[in-house]
């Protein structure tokens, strides 16, 4: 064909396969709601539904985890290994201190505007490539924290906008999960 010399073909693969990537990401970030979902609803004790998120949620969204349940655990529920514990609690300590309902910690170019630098250096001295903290309250229920840290090897790189989106979903569910936990505690109690 006229026009479509090698730089150009070789653009048009780059875009292709930029698109098949995101469309991939974007189904298993579907998937991984959808799974999220079923967890929280098809988990039979209440006690079980916050321990079985936090284990589907390592290794697919980080490399570690901690979930508040107020109404069913009196700490943190923690999927981690032992490498990103300075992490998560530094995170957590981080997040406590902040002024707003989410922390977000990445080198990603897509937060970065989100991001205080001294806090990316801190994670990184802690041994985590990035992270974020979100607010687990729920129409007025406090909920606590879910604090999710990723290594420099997890497969989905550092966190990005997309990743956010996806986080922030997962915490609605968990925080819509302590809201029902709360009220049905307050109603065992009467």
């Amino acid at each position: 064909m006229p026009g479509n010399t090698t730089e150009n073909s070789t653009e048009n693969w780059t875009t292709a396969l930029r698109y098949i990537a995101g469309r991939k990401a974007a189904e298993e970030s579907l998937g991984f709601l959808a799974h999220i979902s079923a967890t929280v609803r098809g988990t039979a004790g209440e006690a079980d539904v916050v321990p079985a998120a936090a284990k589907a949620c390592v290794p697919f969204m980080a490399s570690a985890v901690s979930l508040d349940a107020p109404a069913t655990h009196p700490g943190p529920v923690v999927q981690s290994p032992a490498e990103f514990s300075a992490a998560l609690d530094g995170v957590r300590a981080l997040a406590l201190k902040g002024p707003g309902p989410q922390l977000v910690i990445s080198g990603h170019e897509g937060t970065a505007k989100q991001t205080d630098p001294a806090h990316l250096e801190l994670l990184r001295e802690w041994g985590a490539d990035s992270a974020v903290a979100l607010s687990l309250d729920y129409r007025g229920v406090p909920g606590g924290l879910l604090v999710l840290v990723r290594g420099e090897a997890h497969r989905r790189g550092p966190l990005g906008p997309g990743d956010l989106a996806l986080v922030s979903e997962v915490a609605d569910r968990i925080a819509a999960f302590n809201a029902f936990a709360t009220h049905a505690a307050a109603g065992a109690g009467r």
